[in-house]
């Protein structure tokens, strides 16, 4: 009966020998390990977020459009003021909100055969269209009208006429942006807004 009244030996007491305390210490040294492994990858992928937006920072297109006319010439142009080359991968130009166009010719052609006064005037454009490539600081001329008389008469017809442009162009990274006159209270004309990354 004496042997029952004795208490029992704790089972869960631990016996800390030599290798218990090393397989332990190895244990607690892999968790560590693998917590600044975490970590370190998070580190790496921040970093190359960075790395990425300054590569795409250094080849970033930016497209305006203006005019120039001093009197004697008149431009309507279009330029890429970034540092890298716009692709261009979309033109649309609508015209009195009925005809569309995918290129700056044909909107011209058709101003100067559905307007009579613009008969007798000469004058130059160049194309802006689906696949042309303008390098950075580069522009193009859309169209180039000369001598103050078919300035003035060309203008009145232009600003006589609802024209709405867009021009979709992208970087070598393939990041689209959207360059438009649209009436966006939230947005200049003259800004592009990013399309995707």
């Amino acid at each position: 009966m004496s042997e029952n009244s004795q208490p029992k030996a704790n089972k869960w007491k631990i016996q800390w020998t030599t290798d218990k305390i090393m397989s332990t210490s190895a244990l607690f040294i892999s968790v560590i390990s693998l917590v600044a492994l975490l970590y370190q990858s998070y580190l790496a992928r921040e970093e190359n977020k960075l790395i990425q937006k300054q590569q795409s920072a250094s080849v970033l297109p930016y497209l305006h459009q203006w005019y120039s006319d001093n009197g004697q010439e008149f431009h309507l142009i279009v330029g890429n003021k970034g540092v890298g080359p716009a692709f261009i991968t979309k033109v649309e130009i609508v015209l009195d909100s009925m005809k569309m166009f995918n290129n700056s010719d044909d909107l011209f052609n058709e101003l100067f055969e559905t307007a009579p006064e613009l008969d007798s005037i000469p004058y130059l454009t160049s194309t802006l269209i689906k696949g042309f490539v303008m390098p950075a600081n580069e522009d193009i001329k859309l169209i180039e009208i000369k001598e103050s008389d078919h300035i003035e008469v060309f203008k009145q017809v232009l600003n006589s006429r609802a024209i709405d442009f867009a021009i979709t162009y992208e970087d070598v990274y393939g990041t689209q942006w959207l360059l438009s006159n649209e009436n966006d209270e939230s947005a200049s004309t003259n800004i592009p807004k990013l399309l995707s990354n």
